[in-house]
């Protein structure tokens, strides 16, 4: 089983093209921690999270200087392994995204890339995941139904399932209910609270209210500045900047 493991930023600094879009960040993830990313549109929280599993390196305008450690290793030293990195560095898109496959493909496709390939190993991977994804009891008599005739809400639970199927201890999440209905965005709020006992994960949302209920800790981005970092709790009831003030009132965002 996964276990969370920590990240460190130190002076963080991306571009696409001339524009300038992370600012000269650093900070520090601790482990077995859900931190969450807020922040208006537009402001760099996606582009913060895809540099820590390097998706921006397929864009061919991307460029950046800094570093980024996880557990203690440099992910864009020349040595990186990409590979193994994602590996490790499990990801929730915005939008469900279940591969033209059954649910139980769905699952087993990382592991067997990776290697895995015993049918009862196998099995044993689907039934655990898609017990922390919540979702084994919707679907165990199932697994041979496509994943994309599920609902909304079940959809993006199969993707974290699929993301925690090669057993990652990282989860990054990008706004992973913000195209769902309030019911299921409610089974993924608590899903995300009971996983940080086994994962680090990194929430971005521009929702502060859900980014109140669920994370630790919390970051306030606003125009590519690390404006705070702090306690979930402390920014919640005395932000330091009146920014950051402004955004959880409403005032800007």
């Amino acid at each position: 089983m996964a276990k969370g493991t920590t990240i460190e930023v130190k002076n963080l600094n991306t571009w696409f093209g001339r524009k300038h879009i992370l600012k000269d960040i650093s900070c520090y993830f601790e482990d077995n921690c859900v931190t969450g990313v807020m922040g208006p549109s537009g402001c760099g929280k996606s582009t913060w999270l895809r540099t820590i599993n390097r998706l921006n390196d397929t864009v061919g305008s991307f460029r950046m200087t800094g570093e980024i450690f996880i557990e203690g290793k440099d992910i864009y030293a020349p040595t990186a392994d990409v590979y193994s990195l994602r590996r490790r560095v499990g990801m929730v898109f915005q939008r469900p995204n279940p591969f033209p496959m059954s649910i139980k493909d769905n699952i087993t496709f990382g592991p067997k890339l990776h290697g895995i390939n015993d049918g009862d190993e196998l099995d044993e991977i689907v039934e655990t995941t898609l017990k922390k994804a919540a979702l084994w009891d919707e679907v165990k008599d199932n697994l041979e139904q496509p994943g994309t005739t599920l609902s909304g809400g079940q959809q993006q639970r199969l993707c974290i399932a699929r993301a925690l199927s090669v057993d990652p201890p990282v989860l990054l999440m990008d706004e992973p209910v913000s195209s769902l209905d309030p019911l299921s965005a409610s089974k993924i709020e608590d899903l995300i609270v009971e996983l940080k006992k086994d994962y680090t994960i990194i929430l971005v949302t521009h929702n502060v209210q859900q980014a109140f209920r669920v994370s630790d800790r919390a970051a306030f981005l606003y125009l590519g500045e690390l404006v705070e970092f702090d306690k979930t709790a402390k920014i919640a009831e005395a932000p330091s900047d009146p920014r950051t003030e402004a955004f959880i009132t409403g005032r800007i965002g």
